[in-house]
């Protein structure tokens, strides 16, 4: 499809309102590996970055071709495709020497908000100078023997000589035990995981050869499916795990994300849905569809005939779209957006326990960076919460990198209080000590 006049993905067409993106040397080269089984699941990924205009000379994209069965997960072929794709990421690091890369799996799909904040996670990585940031596993297979890992789907990379070093053990374990039996983490997980050696209480954490690495916030993925709404609102990506039929899961979760960004107010969401999205096999499809289109004038205007099936489905639309936080008009023709709610913010940009929020500086009205990120449960926390539940600071730099972002203890605001001092912190962090 040519995706500079509209696109196609999973039966759904999209027209960009929007030029792509202009300042090319502003976004991350993405490198990421797919096979002609994957062809299904990769038209996510390519499509989620091509209808947000991503340029693609930066998309540095593996095709190992049709795989010899059999295929899916512990197998012989999926063990290959990790092999070759710790290689290209070694060989991306040795020749991109003081350059940032991105590397995900192509079960993944991107959001309007990607672009945003994957410029705050280079100014995170920056500020805390970091090496790598990586997405954290939530997984529900034995989690309390996983506290810490990371998944090896989505991280960005410094590639300097720690982090060339640290590829090349991770591949060379990997060539040597290629793990794929007993409790999980299996193959390049575990060999990640083992070399990031994760301490608790330790932020940012420090792996082998010196590597300092953190983990994002879990509200900028949506892991499977979305937890809640502010997991539509602010999440960047979409990682389509825990599922037989990933096309299905990726499609679903894509109308969710983009009918409730599209709203989020102060977000620029640069695509639309036709009439044409209205094809819909499941009733939650169905009704995200409607909502959709509902808002819509051109839909109305474009294609009369979709009227009747609209109004059918509108009061079940209204419904979806009170959660999604728009205003629908009786006959589906008007919509107005409603500003996000102070409760989006606070989710990402405040801390869990005390839930004081934190300016960044004169023009910003919130940083999530100040924050201390645990990769226990993908919350943030203010430096003195993370001192009085791990009895340890958080590393001076990011003191001193949050220090001017946060106002005095008196000026915070916050739940009732407003005092770190004053929360009993155990009480929210919801973590085992």
């Amino acid at each position: 499809e040519d995706f500079k006049s509209g696109a196609v993905c999973g039966g759904v067409m999209y027209y960009q309102c929007r030029p792509p993106c202009s300042e090319e040397a502003d976004v991350l080269p993405i490198l990421a590996v797919t096979s002609e089984n994957y062809s299904q699941v990769f038209a996510y990924w390519e499509s989620s970055l091509a209808l947000l205009g991503y340029p693609k000379d930066k998309l540095r994209v593996v095709d190992l071709g049709r795989l010899q069965p059999p295929f899916g997960y512990k197998t012989e072929s999926w063990r290959s495709a990790i092999d070759r794709q710790l290689s290209e990421v070694v060989a991306w690091i040795r020749e991109h020497q003081g350059e940032f890369f991105l590397h995900t799996d192509t079960d993944i799909q991107f959001f309007p908000r990607f672009l945003r904040v994957q410029a705050e996670w280079l100014r995170w990585m920056h500020a805390l100078r970091l090496d790598m940031i990586f997405m954290r596993e939530r997984t529900n297979v034995v989690p309390e023997l996983r506290e810490g890992e990371v998944n090896g789907g989505f991280y960005i990379v410094h590639c300097n000589s720690r982090t060339l070093r640290f590829w090349e053990a991770v591949l060379a374990g990997e060539l040597e035990h290629p793990k794929m039996d007993g409790y999980p983490p299996y193959t390049d997980q575990y060999h990640i995981n083992r070399l990031l050696t994760y301490r608790r209480g330790a932020f940012p954490q420090e792996g082998t050869f010196g590597t300092r690495w953190a983990t994002i916030p879990d509200l900028h993925c949506i892991w499977s499916l979305p937890e809640n709404d502010h997991e539509l609102a602010l999440a960047a990506f979409h990682h389509a795990v825990n599922t037989q039929d990933k096309p299905q899961l990726l499609r679903r979760v894509r109308l969710l994300a983009l009918a409730r960004q599209r709203w989020l107010g102060g977000e620029s969401m640069p695509l639309r849905p036709l009439a044409c999205t209205l094809a819909e096999r499941t009733a939650l499809g169905r009704t995200c569809a409607a909502a959709c289109c509902a808002t819509s004038l051109a839909v109305c205007e474009e294609e009369p005939s979709s009227l009747p099936s609209l109004r059918r489905r509108l009061p079940r639309a209204r419904a979806l779209a009170s959660r999604l936080r728009l205003r629908l008009a009786g006959g589906g023709r008007e919509a107005s957006a409603q500003p996000p709610c102070a409760d989006v913010r606070r989710q990402l940009c405040c801390c869990a326990a005390c839930g004081c929020c934190a300016p960044a500086a004169a023009g910003e009205e919130f940083w999530w960076g100040s924050l201390c990120w645990g990769s226990e449960d993908g919350r943030g926390y203010c430096a003195g919460c993370w001192q009085a539940f791990y009895g340890s600071s958080p590393d001076p730099i990011c003191v001193s990198a949050a220090a001017a972002a946060w106002p005095s203890e008196g000026a915070r605001t916050g739940d009732a209080e407003g005092s770190c001092a004053s929360t009993p912190v155990s009480a929210h962090l919801g973590r085992k000590k």
